[in-house]
């Protein structure tokens, strides 16, 4: 079988949790004997970089980790590039390549910037899965957050983007064409009951197949002898050091806590956010407990874990699922997550193997860190409790017998 995976992003230069599970996913098809190619968006290339232009649209291909890499984009970004479902264009030159390259099926990981891809299939006869990774199609921040990064809970059809988040009118056919891809797509499928249910809460009622995110176990290594720690209780954060990710949160419950015994490692890119950076930076400061350990790769995931005893995510925006709770358990880290990290009720026993605490009460998280820092034998009992996710065989299985319903 011939698939086309879509996303927004794609390494190397982006390495979030949506690109790591089109990656993983990927690499697992192949093994299974397909054939695979994943088509993004170039929003960050140069212009000079690519090598074939039809009308305004430039393309490229590479390669990454042996998968076949598609890459687009506009010759002048288009300032909506994040928020727009159709872009006919954009349409025409996806819907060339299909044709060309004769794919048989397209799964959409992410529709962002490349949302009219599934029109091209359509047009075409070529079946469309879409796995639902966040709430974009309901919410351009695809997060639920507000300018204040205040919690929404529905859109009310657009209508609510423009009264509390100064969107223009425009966002009521966006909300029309956002339904339209999502109830026309042949198989809907999502990584958490979470995201599902939000879905369903704001009358987006299609059935829903859920299935876990897998983990590639190839690259999970035993923790070694943490003596070199001794006495110490490492809490860490890994991924995008943002305040939309619950950074600020973290820090501020963890300064809060006065023990010694303690210490927080945080892994990951500074977003452009000159703000929340020089909080960050007045923050470390004042805190010697805390150390930013920069940007890691994925083949670094071993030693992060291994510097860590318990992982926090913090979120303070929907987190439709996090891959972080699942990798961090693969490994052995009890993690603590907020209420409104989709994953964490995936997998986390609350007080058992981990910790959930309420995003709208901050001091909870605070009390969870001073009740550690007391007790350090917490962590230990929480660890024999994880149960390890499933594999990436498991989660490809249950994707591939998807993808052969449609042939059927």
């Amino acid at each position: 079988m011939r698939i086309l995976y879509v996303v927004h992003d794609f390494f190397p230069r982006f390495y979030g949790g949506t690109e790591r599970y089109v990656l993983n996913i990927g690499k697992q098809m192949q093994r299974m004997g397909h054939s695979v190619t994943v088509l993004t968006y170039g929003l960050e290339d140069p212009v000079e970089s690519y090598d074939s232009r039809e009308a305004d649209v430039l393309w490229k291909s590479y390669v990454y980790e042996g998968i076949t890499v598609i890459s687009l984009r506009h010759r002048a970004i288009p300032a909506d590039i994040g928020f727009i479902i159709e872009d006919e264009n954009l349409e025409n030159v996806i819907a060339g390549i299909l044709k060309n390259q004769a794919f048989d099926l397209m799964h959409i990981a992410h529709p962002m910037r490349v949302a009219c891809c599934y029109k091209a299939a359509q047009k075409l006869g070529i079946p469309v899965v879409l796995t639902l990774t966040d709430f974009w199609l309901l919410c351009p921040r695809g997060r639920f957050y507000k300018p204040d990064y205040t919690l929404c809970n529905s859109p009310e059809k657009g209508n609510k983007c423009i009264k509390e988040c100064g969107v223009n009118a425009s966002i009521i056919k966006r909300y029309d064409d956002a339904q339209k891809m999502f109830e026309n797509v042949d198989i809907l499928i999502s990584p958490s009951r979470f995201l599902v249910e939000s879905y369903k809460s704001n009358g987006w009622s299609r059935n829903i197949l859920h299935i876990n995110h897998g983990v590639d176990y190839r690259y999970v290594k035993p923790r070694t002898s943490r003596e070199k720690n001794a006495g110490t209780v490492t809490f860490g954060y890994t991924g995008v050091v943002t305040r939309f990710k619950g950074v600020d949160l973290l820090l501020n419950a963890f300064s809060a806590v006065k023990a010694s015994g303690i210490a927080l490692k945080i892994y990951g890119n500074c977003l452009w956010e000159t703000d929340f950076n020089v909080y960050l930076d007045t923050a470390l400061q004042k805190d010697k407990r805390i150390q930013m350990m920069g940007k890691y790769e994925h083949e670094d995931l071993p030693r992060v874990m291994d510097e860590i005893d318990i992982v926090v995510v913090p979120s303070s925006t929907l987190e439709s699922y996090g891959l972080v709770v699942v990798e961090s358990m693969a490994y052995g880290n009890p993690v603590i997550a907020s209420d409104i990290v989709g994953s964490a009720y995936e997998y986390i026993r609350d007080g058992e193997n981990g910790f959930i605490f309420p995003v709208s009460e901050p001091a909870a998280l605070k009390d969870i860190i001073e009740k550690i820092s007391h007790d350090h034998s917490i962590v230990e009992k929480l660890r024999s409790k994880i149960s390890l996710p499933p594999r990436i065989e498991e989660e490809a299985f249950k994707v591939e017998s998807i993808y052969k319903r449609l042939f059927h």
